[in-house]
């Protein structure tokens, strides 16, 4: 290999490295395994709890996707992304307009055939970390911080995320109640539960009233 050349294959895996390393900001907690070098394979999170990820989060929206495809990054061809379009049905936290796009990383080749798992016309509940200077986001905890919205026979909607609610409202209610921050009985009712099914509007209630308290 022609020596003059190692510099900017050095620089370009630095920035491909950075470009990794900003991806996971999101989280400390995220591990890539069976990564020697660049290899993409899954990714895990530690468990986080809905105070978290209202505090993570820079956007929180629901709406229904109508766009999901995978495409290579940009600026980093060896990085597989998908990209994701909502039709914006709420805000809860920061600013979109009635469409939102946005960009994740793939952690898993298994997840290219789906997109991921943003499937069309899906209706989702999402907590985005902020948009790093690479133009990747994700949701706080992955699977955890994206909530899939599913309806029962009388229309009532119920939001679940990738882990059952499992964990998502541990110690939310103590740690609240001991800055001063009042839920609804309504809403209190729902976060006794250790997981399953959510009711939305209750959800929804606990999440504007944290972002509101974070003010």
């Amino acid at each position: 290999m022609c020596l003059g050349l190692v510099p900017a294959l050095l620089s370009q895996k630095a920035r491909l490295l950075a470009c990794l390393a900003t991806a996971l900001t999101f989280t400390s907690s995220v591990l890539l395994f069976n990564s020697p070098a660049l290899a993409q394979r899954g990714a895990q999170t530690a468990p986080t709890d809905l105070g978290h990820m209202v505090q993570s989060a820079g956007t929180i929206l629901r709406g229904h996707v109508i766009f999901a495809t995978v495409e290579a990054h940009p600026q980093f061809a060896n990085l597989q992304t998908v990209v994701v379009t909502i039709s914006v049905v709420k805000v809860l936290k920061g600013e979109a307009a009635n469409t939102y796009t946005f960009r994740q990383f793939v952690w898993d080749a298994r997840d290219v055939p789906d997109a991921a798992g943003y499937r069309k016309s899906g209706e989702l509940l999402l907590f985005l970390n902020p948009v790093s200077p690479y133009g990747l986001t994700s949701p706080v905890g992955l699977d955890q911080g994206r909530f899939r919205i599913v309806r029962d026979m009388k229309g009532r909607a119920f939001a679940l995320n990738g882990r059952d609610n499992f964990g998502l409202f541990e110690q939310v209610l103590s740690k609240a109640t001991s800055r001063g921050v009042i839920f609804s009985q309504q809403t209190q009712a729902m976060m006794v539960k250790p997981g399953g099914k959510a009711p939305l509007e209750s959800l929804e209630d606990a999440i504007t009233t944290l972002v509101g308290a974070s003010k």
